[in-house]
């Protein structure tokens, strides 16, 4: 309750108490109804949401106030006065004061009660009802009244319930009002302080757009200045790139993408996208090399290393191989650890590494020269010398590095020339010269001495660098070389350069001295076949043993002289062309006709001697060598083992065989060479079963040639293989045309000479004349000489095995008279075996003939061999031929070698009456 309250109230009951003798008691009345109707009114409040929470005493206080205030109305009339002084005239003011009091009292409470209906009619029960019973029971006159009472109070409560609702809710909507009232304001306040704040928001707004407009604008200024920079700066970083063939590599491992810069340039596909040359990158890494990538990767993605480094090899567009190095590190990893972006550089270091093995190489080089290696600075003290320099002198290393030259050398040789030397080197930059030095040990140290001087970019000198070589080996070797070069290595005979000097040098005594000269030309018969069969080691021997002898003969070093491979020369001053020179040159035949003992050969050589005299037939030297070696050639004519003494018309007879050469070139092109066939008879069946195809040259102006003839010179000049393939054409075509003619099955054979097969084509050549001539392969014959096979063993018989495999074959022609061991036969894939004439001969009056025959027949049997006989030329050799075996025969009993026309003549006959008549 407030003050004001309380003092309305104490006036009001000093009023009343001064108008009533029993004010005392009615203090409580006014007092206890204020409590009352207060405490009800704040419940009532409460009830409707008008009023703060109240308090637990205060509700007390205000059930308190109610019951004291109804009590107080219950016992007020009691205690005035009776019924009877109710209605007092003098009374009536002051009880109607009391009434009106009471009953506005009750109003009030009814209309504050009108929520709690049971507490309001208790109210009115307690206040009304005692009024009532008062009026009744006190007087009877007032019954009526205090039923009027009842009534009006019955009805007054229930029209104040209606009341109490009705202000209640005007109360209420009035309340709100006012809440509405004071939201409205309150909102409007806010929206006026909403518009104020949002007008200055709405300047901020605009001087922050302002100021967001003027950083826009400082901002884009700043990019395109930023841009333009970067722009710039990738223009610079390309050319860099450009410049450095640096390639610049974006992983992003969570893509799985990579993004290379430069990649195609550095790959040398300037046409070529980055992304498609970046899809076929591992194409491009060296298979080899990937493993070793892969492996460094996968060590930096795991952490076992700081950093990712690979060397590896890409190709490049010109198709080779170049080195790059791969450098990068995972800049980016996820909170688990794992790597989410890698960025790195590759470049080319194919360079670098060919310069790095450039210097490597120079250091081997410079430590694993074969020549002494020194570095000087400029003023001549060592700096760095090599192993080899070391090892010639002998000195160490501590005793040479930071000495100067003149303290090192020990030769005075050095010393003498250092002013010269260092002089020619800062003039020229380059001194060389032969130098002698002295070993540590003192011996001597021939040397050949280069030092080069060394500047820097401007052209300052900085160095020297020098090397020498030691001569002491040259030395030995320019002595050796000069003995070589004047003398054979094998017979220590002159050679040839100094038998020169040595003839220019008699002569000239010789005309001094007014004394003949004879030069005497050596060649040694039958050598070329033997150093081809036995090898050149045996043919060394018989050099060694020929000059042996001639020095046995009385001939002296300054005489004798080696030319040639089986070639001497002999000088014989004082001395004509009489008996002396007969019997000089009969001894010389006679000490080289002797047997040769090679190891188990038995040898047998002669010798084709050519003299030429001077001054009868010759003035200089060179005539005399000429004239020398055309006697000798004339001897070797003759048939070898002879000597002839050069006479001018020499010279004619050679002249006519060089014309016989030129024509011989021109019968290969004109088809002079004919092709004549021999018969080769079965004994068995006496009947021609093939036929030896050989060579004649028509000539047109000396008629028919035999190959004794034109062959040997066809060997000389080495024409005999362009010969001997157009004989293999001829027989090879012509035997065909005898195949489709119906002769049968008529094998021709074909010499090969060691000239076709040293060239090394004869496979080739045969292949490609059966192929133009339709001949089958087993038609044909090739006959080879042992001496030939003898030459290069294996490569000849890989050669025979693969004729053979075609279905050729193959015979061992003179068979017998070669110099190679029988037991090199098996090794052959031949044929058949051609006993030579010379064994045929004289067969009927030769045991040894007969039993070398036989022998040879037995062996070729025992090995599947077929046999024939070359040089049959009488019954009698048939049937001995035949009582020992042979297959076949050949020879002038059967016929002489015949055109094609003639042997198909003895085709159509096949008569056997030879043999027939022969076994009679």
């Amino acid at each position: 309750m407030s003050l004001t309250e309380l003092l309305v109230a104490t006036v009001l009951v000093s009023l009343y108490v001064s108008a009533a003798p029993r004010g005392v008691l009615l203090m409580l009345l006014p007092l206890s109804a204020g409590l009352c109707l207060r405490g009800l009114a704040l419940v009532r409040l409460k009830r409707i949401g008008l009023a703060g929470p109240a308090s637990r005493p205060g509700k007390l206080l205000a059930m308190t106030s109610l019951l004291l205030t109804a009590g107080s109305f219950a016992l007020v009339p009691w205690l005035f006065s009776p019924g009877a002084d109710l209605l007092d005239p003098q009374l009536v003011v002051r009880n109607g004061v009391l009434l009106a009091m009471t009953l506005g009292l009750t109003v009030m409470a009814v209309v504050c009660l009108a929520g709690r209906r049971l507490l309001a009619l208790g109210y009115v029960a307690l206040v009304l009802g005692s009024m009532a019973a008062h009026l009744a029971l006190c007087d009877p006159q007032g019954r009526p009244l205090a039923g009027g009472l009842l009534l009006f109070l019955l009805f007054l409560v229930l029209a104040s319930q209606r009341l109490a609702q009705f202000s209640l809710r005007m109360l209420q909507y009035q309340h709100r009002n006012e809440a509405l009232i004071h939201y409205l304001e309150t909102a409007r306040a806010d929206a006026e302080a909403l518009n104020s704040k949002l007008a200055l928001e709405i300047i901020e707004r605009q001087q922050a757009r302002q100021r967001l407009q003027d950083s826009r604008n400082q901002l884009e200024t700043m990019v395109q200045e930023r841009t333009h920079a970067l722009e710039a700066t990738n223009r610079r970083l390309q050319l860099a790139l450009d410049a450095s063939h640096i390639c610049l590599w974006d992983w992003d491992l969570s893509r799985a993408t990579m993004v290379h810069v430069n990649l195609a340039r550095l790959l040398g596909h300037p046409d070529c996208k980055e992304p498609e040359l970046a899809q076929q990158l591992l194409d491009h890494i060296h298979p080899n090399d990937l493993p070793d990538m892969r492996c460094a990767i996968v060590r930096h993605l795991k952490g076992q290393a700081s950093d990712y480094r690979a060397v590896f090899r890409m190709r490049h567009a010109d198709g080779q191989w170049r080195w790059m190095q791969d450098e990068g590190q995972v800049v980016e990893r996820s909170a688990d650890g794992r790597a989410q972006r890698m960025i790195g550089t590759r470049r080319d270091i194919s360079d670098d590494r060919a310069a790095r093995e450039q210097l490597r190489l120079s250091a081997t080089v410079f430590e694993q020269a074969s020549e002494a290696i020194f570095i000087l600075d400029r003023h001549f003290r060592f700096l760095n010398i090599n192993d080899m320099f070391l090892r010639t002198t002998g000195l160490t290393r501590d005793a040479v590095l930071g000495r100067p030259v003149l303290e090192v050398s020990q030769s005075q040789d050095i010393v003498s020339q250092y002013h010269s030397i260092a002089h020619t080197l800062q003039q020229e930059g380059l001194w060389m010269g032969e130098l002698q030095e002295r070993r540590r040990n003192g011996e001597p140290l021939p040397q050949w001495l280069q030092v080069s001087a060394v500047y820097d970019e401007q052209g300052t000198l900085t160095h020297y660098v020098g090397l020498f070589t030691d001569l002491t080996a040259r030395k030995e070797v320019e002595q050796r070389v000069q003995f070589l070069s004047n003398y054979d290595r094998l017979t220590g005979f002159a050679n040839r350069s100094q038998f020169r000097e040595r003839l220019q040098r008699q002569l000239t005594l010789s005309r001094l001295n007014r004394q003949p000269l004879a030069l005497l030309h050596i060649d040694l018969d039958r050598f070329r076949p033997i150093n081809d069969s036995l090898g050149y080691e045996v043919g060394d021997q018989l050099l060694k043993l020929t000059a042996d002898r001639l020095r046995d003969c009385g001939f002296n070093e300054e005489q004798l002289a080696r030319i040639a491979s089986d070639e001497f020369t002999l000088m014989l001053s004082d001395t004509g062309a009489g008996v002396a020179l007969d019997n000089l040159c009969q001894l010389i035949l006679g000490t080289l006709r002797r047997p040769y003992q090679v190891g188990p050969h038995e040898l047998l050589l002669g010798a084709s001697v050519g003299v030429s005299l001077f001054p009868d037939t010759a003035h200089d030297a060179q005539a005399l060598v000429n004239q020398a070696d055309l006697a000798m050639h004339q001897a070797k004519r003759a048939g070898g083992n002879a000597w002839r003494v050069y006479v001018p018309e020499m010279r004619a007879a050679s002249l006519e065989q060089l014309e016989l050469e030129t024509s011989l070139r021109k019968a290969i092109f004109r088809d002079e060479l004919v092709v004549h066939y021999q018969p080769k008879m079965d004994i068995a069946t006496s009947r021609i079963i093939s036929a030896e195809a050989l060579v004649r040259w028509q000539h047109p102006q000396l008629g028919l040639l035999s190959p004794q003839q034109f062959i040997p010179l066809a060997e000389e000049t080495g024409l005999i293989c362009a010969i001997g393939e157009r004989v293999l054409e001829h027989a090879c075509r012509q035997a065909f045309s005898w195949h489709q003619d119906g002769h049968g099955p008529i094998r021709v054979s074909v010499n090969l000479s060691a000239h076709q097969v040293r060239k090394g084509n004869v496979l080739e050549m045969v292949e490609r004349v059966l192929a133009d001539t339709g001949l089958p392969p087993t038609l044909l014959e090739l006959e080879l000489t042992e001496s030939l096979l003898m030459e290069d063993l294996d490569s000849h018989t890989t050669l025979m095995s693969a004729l053979r495999s075609q279905g050729i074959s193959l015979s061992l022609d003179d068979f017998g008279t070669g110099y190679s061991s029988l037991s090199y036969l098996k090794r052959f894939p031949i044929d058949t075996l051609k006993i030579d004439r010379t064994f045929i001969t004289e067969l009927e009056h030769s045991a040894t003939d007969a039993a070398i025959t036989r022998a040879i027949i037995d062996m070729a049997h025992s090995l599947d061999l077929k046999v024939v006989a070359e040089g049959v030329e009488t019954a009698t050799h048939l049937r001995i031929l035949t009582d020992m075996g042979c297959d076949a025969i050949q020879g002038f009993l059967l016929s002489r070698p015949v055109p094609a026309e003639q042997f198909e003549t003895l085709l159509a006959a096949q008569a056997p009456s030879v043999h027939e008549s022969c076994s009679d």
